[in-house]
């Protein structure tokens, strides 16, 4: 049961900690090699012995959110010289070992032609989870989809294969401005921490007043990066990528 939620929460690139019991020595509720998950809002699968330090487990995780392996020595009531005494009377000593899963930040790059698969390649190497989308089955299938994971969809449809959230980047460069401005269309009023279209200062200005004509407020529109990137005079697929994550990594460092 353990191991199957882990393979869940790790596919749905959750945050999560693993909670596991290395060392119990005397009387202890629990015994080495059991296994309590936590997440945020105070869900947890397993157990660790339960009572007071399962309590002070997670009490500990919610509250310092570790990103780094710890240990944590308990005192049950053996009067050891571990750090963390409790009002245990079991008698025996306990080790907790906590390792973080630290999710990746999701990318949606929405279109996979040249310049997607450049700026894929590129952010995958920079820590990011990238999604690929795109209406054509003979250009996902060039993908690598060990590193990059890839969605066939029509962009009718795209809202079905984006998790949104605050925490989201998402890259429009689609095959075409029609495309581009569908997407945009469907995706600009979601939650995102990061929305941005390719397209020159002309073709931005054109489908700006396209949302517009059809109701879309200002408010959202000003959120949109576009034309995409930092200006660094970029031409090739390869410098268009470069801009691109700099402004991502700008973005995320500020936050």
């Amino acid at each position: 049961m353990i191991y199957k939620k882990i393979n869940t929460l790790l596919d749905g690139n959750k945050i999560f900690w693993i909670a596991t019991v290395i060392k119990a020595e005397g009387h202890t509720p629990a015994k080495a090699g059991m296994k309590m998950i936590v997440e945020p809002g105070k869900k947890f699968t397993g157990t660790i012995g339960g009572g007071e330090i399962e309590k002070k487990v997670t009490d500990y995780i919610l509250e310092n959110k570790p990103t780094l392996p710890v240990s944590l020595d308990f005192d049950l009531g053996a009067e050891s010289d571990s750090d963390i005494k409790t009002e245990m009377i079991c008698g025996g000593t306990q080790t907790v070992f906590i390792e973080p899963n630290n999710s990746k930040t999701e990318l949606y790059i929405i279109g996979g032609g040249h310049c997607g698969r450049a700026l894929s390649e590129l952010a995958a190497k920079v820590g990011f989870k990238v999604i690929v989308i795109d209406s054509r089955e003979e250009i996902l299938s060039q993908y690598d989809n060990e590193t990059i994971k890839t969605e066939l969809i029509n962009y009718e449809n795209v809202e079905k294969a984006i998790s949104f959230s605050d925490e989201v980047f998402i890259v429009i460069m689609t095959h075409g401005h029609v495309n581009d401005e569908l997407v945009l269309e469907k995706l600009i009023e979601k939650k995102y921490k990061y929305l941005g279209m390719l397209g020159s200062s002309k073709k931005v200005a054109s489908v700006f007043r396209n949302l517009k004509s059809r109701g879309i407020k200002e408010e959202h529109i000003e959120k949109v990066n576009a034309p995409i990137g930092i200006e660094i005079g970029s031409h090739t697929p390869d410098e268009i990528a470069i801009s691109i994550m700099a402004q991502i990594i700008q973005i995320t460092n500020k936050s």
